[in-house]
């Protein structure tokens, strides 16, 4: 590949947009508080993030489907602009229904950025360098888990809450301008169609009642079963539409494939654990252990850390060993982080805590990348932005639904809890279970990953399937992407 002026304006566009909806899920945690006393409507503060989490999860797969069919420069323009446009009414808003409208509309655009900008790199890089570079591109996932509880921090007690949603605007300009001169060429016969309006509607509302059965932005997490009930039923009216209509908004049958349907199993199990980390190893340090909200911040940042350092390793082990490999060693990785942390006393320190969460992350990042490039080999270019959005689509989704689970378990140990004396020791208990959950979706992944491995031994080659050939995308008229 030669790297050319151009190539670096688009490959810096990409990583600013995906810094930015990246740091924009990380930053808001710190201000939660402030922002529900100043708009007097603390009893609604959780549907800032339950909305935005629901919109930038049921948009995601709408999104690839939309690049497939209008190629990817213009629908991921259109993402940053919804996403910049959302930004500028959050900072302005008045009151907390409207800041959580506002927040819903930019979870739209943010689930655009992701899948996107990981198609257009596959696009545009063939597999060795793709293999290399995703790595780097998820390690701006890891430096907006670093900063951006910092940052929110700093605004909140300086300039304002608001300017958490500002700074938004800018990045999104820079990233919008330096997207603006990538042109691509479509190959012939790329796949035309429409979009699926009712199946779209199904899932945002199958997904959204869910999340609400099962105790999504309330603030004891109590499950409402009968909305519950009725989502399941949704998704599954939504399934079955799938599986017959032309022009799926999620490509359901791509899971029959014998590569892609393991990998989207291994990436929904993953997120889950992911998230489950993320929000309650916290809870762990400060309530239970003891420690500061800084210490708490630096446990769960520790999987952060782990991650782009391994996602960057595993990119250049991939051609050598094969993903199975890699899969095998990450969820081995997951499988010592998740026990660990499950077995640490509560007398422990905070570092046991974090090193268990670092070790996680290391396995986060041997297969995450190597996964999402497998995928994306495994189908031509008019599926591939659906495919990408099908893999993000599942590790959000699954992270989300989990994360409410282990909600609800947690939950059933501290309401039965009427002595506040033994409060802590029912948190204690409650945590531990969800720590045991996390060690079980290890065991499920390390599973998986040992049965992709003994597959692959029936073929000659780890390497996923060969690529279509298609005309590598150009980024000025007169500059080509080439390969050498």
């Amino acid at each position: 590949m030669r790297w050319t002026p151009a190539l670096a304006r688009l490959m810096a566009g990409l990583m600013l947009s995906l810094f930015v909806a990246a740091i924009d899920s990380t930053v808001v945690g710190t201000a939660l508080p402030t922002i529900a006393r100043e708009l007097r409507s603390f009893e609604l503060y959780p549907w800032i993030v339950a909305g935005y989490l629901i919109t930038a999860t049921t948009t995601v797969p709408i999104w690839g489907r939309l690049a497939d069919l209008h190629g990817r420069r213009r629908v991921l323009l259109a993402g940053i602009s919804i996403f910049v446009g959302a930004s500028a009414l959050c900072a302005a808003s008045p009151s907390m229904p409207l800041l959580i409208a506002f927040r819903a509309v930019q979870g739209i655009g943010a689930g655009c950025l992701q899948p996107l900008v990981f198609t257009v790199v596959a696009d545009v890089f063939p597999f060795r360098q793709r293999a290399r570079l995703q790595g780097f591109f998820g390690s701006m996932w890891a430096i907006a888990a670093i900063v951006g509880p910092g940052l929110g921090a700093v605004f909140v007690s300086t300039i304002g809450w608001r300017w958490i949603f500002t700074v938004n605007i800018p990045i999104g300009l820079i990233a919008t301008a330096l997207i603006w001169g990538y042109r691509e060429n479509r190959p012939d016969g790329a796949a035309g169609g429409a979009i699926d309006f009712r199946g779209a509607l199904l899932l945002t509302a199958g997904v959204t009642l869910l999340l609400v059965g099962l105790g999504t932005g309330t603030r004891d997490a109590t499950p409402i079963w009968p909305v519950a009930a009725l989502a399941i039923a949704v998704l599954g009216g939504f399934a079955a539409f799938e599986w017959r209509t032309p022009n799926p908004t999620v490509p359901v049958h791509l899971l029959r494939h014998r590569v892609i349907g393991p990998a989207i199993l291994i990436a929904s199990l993953a997120g889950t654990l992911m998230f489950g980390v993320t929000a309650y190893v916290p809870l762990w340090v400060q309530s239970v252990q003891g420690a500061s909200a800084y210490a708490a911040g630096v446990a769960v940042g520790a999987m952060s850390l782990g991650w782009p350092i391994m996602s960057a390793i595993s990119g250049f082990m991939m051609v050598r060993v094969g993903y199975q490999r890699l899969v095998v060693a990450g969820a081995l990785a997951l499988l010592a982080g998740s026990v660990t942390l499950a077995v640490t006393p509560a007398a422990a320190g905070a570092e046991w805590t974090g090193a268990a969460t670092l070790v996680i992350g290391l396995g986060m990042g041997t297969f995450s990348a190597p996964l999402l490039i497998v995928i994306q080999s495994s189908v031509d270019w008019e599926r591939r932005g659906a495919a990408t959005g099908l893999n993000q689509f599942s590790r959000t989704i699954g992270g989300a639904v989990g994360v409410a689970a282990m909600g609800v378990l947690l939950q059933s140990h501290v309401a039965a809890v009427g002595d506040p004396l033994r409060a802590r020791e029912a948190l204690r208990d409650g945590l531990q279970a969800d720590f045991t959950v996390l060690v079980v979706l290890a065991a499920a992944v390390l599973v998986a990953g040992v049965a992709l491995l003994a597959a692959s031994r029936a073929r000659p080659a780890d390497a996923p399937a060969p690529e279509r050939a298609s005309p590598a995308s150009s980024l000025v008229e007169t500059d080509r992407v080439e390969d050498r």
